[in-house]
């Protein structure tokens, strides 16, 4: 086995990869885009569709959510036992709701 100190220059140059010369010039490149980029402001745009969204969602969060009145006067007729339902409405309320969403 050869001694790792007795390489010669020339079978030296045999064992280093090739360069690309054209990787400085490149990465130059590609840092000169990104900074072009960096200067301008991010800007966004929304289509009327966001636009609607956007003032729908506004005004349920401006709205009461919740009648909380009623809620507490369920609660308490389920509580005592008051509470009855009528199913023959209820599955009338059923079908028209059904029938609503076709």
């Amino acid at each position: 086995m050869t001694d790792i100190n007795n390489i010669k220059a020339s079978e030296q140059s045999v064992l280093e990869p090739k360069r690309n010369i054209n990787a400085r010039d490149e990465s130059n490149t590609a840092k000169q885009a990104n900074d072009n980029t960096a200067a301008r402001p991010n800007t966004v745009s929304l289509t009327d569709t966001a636009t609607q969204i956007q003032s729908l969602q506004k005004a349920i969060s401006d709205s009461s959510e919740v009648n909380q009145p009623r809620v507490e006067e369920l609660r308490l007729a389920i509580a005592d036992g008051s509470y009855k339902v009528d199913a023959t409405e209820l599955a009338q309320n059923m079908i028209n709701f059904e029938q609503d969403l076709k």
